[in-house]
C-alpha cells in the first residue's frame, strides 16, 4: 500500500493548513487537527495556521483543557507545527489576548490579513483550507 500512497520520505512537498473552523465546529477543526499530524507523522513538512474562527482556539483551550482534541492540539504545539494565526481575524473575534497569552504568534496586525498565501504557495506549500 506505501507504494501506492507513498510514505512522506520520497517527497519534499510541504503543507500549509488553512483552519477557519472554531470550537463552535469542533468536527470540522478535528480534521485539520487529524490531518496535520498525520503529514507530520509521515515525514512531510507541514504547517497549521488558525484563521477566521480557528484564532478562538487558543483561549478555547485555555479554558478548557479538557475539550476534544486537546490531545492533539498539545502534539500540534510540541511538534512546532502550529506556524501562527492571523492577527486581523483574531482582533476580529476578540481572541488577539488569548493567542498572545497561550504563546501563539500574531502573523499580522489588526489591519492585515496572513497568513500571505501567495509566498506560501511560492515557497512550495501545497494549500489545505479546512473551515
Amino acid at each position: 500500500m506505501d507504494a501506492l500512497f507513498g510514505t512522506g520520505e520520497e517527497t519534499e512537498q510541504k503543507y500549509a493548513i488553512l483552519l477557519a473552523a472554531g470550537p463552535d465546529d469542533a468536527p470540522v477543526a478535528n480534521n485539520a487537527f487529524n490531518y496535520a499530524l498525520e503529514f507530520a507523522d509521515a515525514g512531510y513538512e507541514v504547517q497549521l495556521f488558525l484563521d477566521g474562527q480557528a484564532t478562538k482556539w487558543p483561549g478555547a483551550f485555555a479554558e478548557n483543557p479538557d475539550l476534544p482534541f486537546a490531545h492533539d492540539w498539545e502534539r500540534i504545539r510540541d511538534l512546532g507545527l502550529l506556524a501562527g494565526a492571523c492577527g486581523y481575524c483574531a482582533n476580529a473575534f476578540d481572541a488577539t489576548e488569548a493567542c498572545e497569552n497561550s504563546g501563539i504568534e500574531l502573523l499580522s496586525d489588526e489591519m492585515s490579513h496572513a497568513p500571505a498565501v501567495a509566498r506560501l504557495a511560492d515557497d512550495g506549500y501545497e494549500l489545505l483550507t479546512i473551515g
